[in-house]
């Protein structure tokens, strides 16, 4: 049995008995909300950490090796959070608020590798440690911590369960036996089990290509009307702030980018921005943002027009009056998005604010032959 409670304060929370899983990808469980991703990185991180105690014990490293390493993942993720001032230029600077949930994405995620890894050999040297045990400690913990995601993806996952499981039992082989190897003083042993271990992962992901993992295998595009990817995404019929009728099938042949907001939460305001800049770069292409907003859980419609007019949005703003069309979506959270392609199928969904980098990534699903 699940309640809902809506405030335009705390947003839409959803209370069920049974920690229920809805279609944006997260859980729900009393009060709290919880995205998948966010759980299984959090977990293959923790299982990371314990391999890395294993085998620094195994070679003898200390505790010292250990609080360098996490010092090292803090510094990961500082930096990668703050390479946003690299890409945003004065817009974070005017707005830090985007800090806070944005990041430099893929490119500062190779930034931040590279300051991690600089702080690690500084401090190996510093310390005075065997560098060629540091780095095999390191990996191992890296490809195990991985290992554990995928199968995190096998047992609770929706895509490519199979080729996430065989990829797992796999790599779980090859880093028991590494654990079962003696720590080497020499760079050698360590590089040939991470050749190992990326080489398997390159064959399972080229045998799942070609053999259970074809487009065919997966759900054909508009076989049936669901929220899951590469279904038909559910047609509605809002009033737009502007006072005219719209359905979601009014737009196809164009790309959908289907986003559900409301001016009382924090980071569909960092949102907002970047989707009417997304929008201004897109728009000739045949994309189409509908910013469906929460309006069930807002003060008055006024206040929603004020927000649009002080961000000056163009697009699209359908109102949820109601809120049927976002329990239709099962949007637990706000903002949630699902991108949809010419023929209405849907292409990606995410839950949780998009930057304009973002947006175009997904975007980039729905292009024909995605």
């Amino acid at each position: 049995m699940t309640k809902q409670f809506l405030s335009p304060h705390n947003g839409n929370i959803t209370f069920t008995e049974s920690g229920e899983r809805f279609g944006m990808d997260t859980w729900i469980w009393g009060p709290l909300v919880l995205q998948k991703n966010i759980v299984f990185a959090v977990v293959a991180a923790l299982a990371g950490y314990g391999i890395l105690r294993i085998r620094s014990e195994q070679a003898a490293l200390g505790s010292a090796f250990r609080s360098v390493i996490v010092n090292a993942v803090l510094l990961w993720v500082i930096s990668w959070k703050l390479s946003l001032l690299l890409f945003g230029g004065l817009g974070v600077l005017r707005n830090p608020m985007l800090l806070l949930y944005f990041s430099g994405g893929v490119r500062g995620a190779w930034i931040a590798a590279l300051v991690a890894a600089l702080y690690i050999l500084f401090s190996a040297r510093k310390l005075k440690m065997n560098v060629p045990d540091y780095i095999d400690s390191v990996l191992v913990s890296i490809f195990g911590g991985y290992t554990v995601y995928l199968a995190l993806l096998t047992i609770i996952g929706e895509d490519h369960r199979l080729t996430h499981g065989v990829t797992a039992i796999v790599q779980a082989v090859m880093i028991v036996l590494w654990l079962r190897t003696k720590p080497s003083a020499q760079f050698r042993p360590p590089a040939q089990w991470a050749v190992m271990l990326l080489i398997s992962y390159a064959l399972v992901q080229s045998l799942a290509v070609n053999l259970w993992d074809k487009p065919g295998a997966a759900i054909q595009a508009g076989d049936a009307t669901g929220l899951k990817v590469g279904q038909q995404a559910p047609d509605f019929e809002l009033t737009l702030l502007s006072g005219q009728q719209v359905k979601l099938s009014d737009y196809r042949g164009k790309t959908v980018i289907l986003n559900f907001w409301a001016t009382w939460c924090p980071p569909c305001r960092a949102e907002m921005p970047e989707m009417q800049q997304f929008y201004d770069a897109h728009q000739a292409e045949g994309t189409v943002i509908l910013g469906v907003n929460a309006t069930s859980t807002e003060v008055s419609v006024p206040v929603v027009k004020a927000w649009i007019e002080e961000w000056a949005i163009t697009f699209p703003i359908p109102l949820d009056k109601q809120g049927d069309v976002s329990k239709q979506y099962r949007v637990n959270a706000y903002p949630a998005t699902y991108v949809i392609d010419a023929e209405g199928i849907i292409r990606d969904k995410h839950p949780g604010p998009m930057n304009a980098e973002m947006l175009k990534n997904a975007a980039g699903k729905a292009k024909p032959g995605k």
